[in-house]
């Protein structure tokens, strides 16, 4: 029994959602190598575009007093986080906003490493 024909107008989708070659592949019920010769022969890409951004999880309390503080200012969470690293990082306010002397930030740096 032949399987039926598969949409090849969804691989740019997947790509797009970040699933692997092997995830596209099986959802579209193809080898991956069978993957590879039909995005070759449609001109597709499988290369991913390389990603600058990071996400960092939070506990929900402090995602919650951001949300709070952001609304006051008009702006959302991520956009609060982003100043605020942004300045402790330009600034290099790590102890003061951590409240901590060298000898404790020293300490937590030999720790992490």
């Amino acid at each position: 029994m032949r399987k039926s024909k598969t949409d090849p107008a969804l691989i740019p989708y997947f790509i797009s959602e970040g699933l692997s070659d092997e995830e596209i592949a099986e959802r579209m019920g193809w080898t991956v190598g069978t993957l590879r010769v039909r995005c070759s022969q449609l001109k597709i890409s499988l290369r991913r575009k390389v990603s600058t951004e990071r996400h960092i999880a939070l506990p929900k309390a402090i995602v919650d007093q951001l949300q709070q503080y952001a609304a006051t200012m008009g702006i959302s969470a991520s956009s609060l986080a982003i100043e605020l690293l942004e300045a402790i990082t330009r600034d290099r306010l790590y102890r003061a906003v951590l409240d901590r002397d060298d000898g404790e930030a020293v300490h937590a740096h030999t720790l992490a490493n």
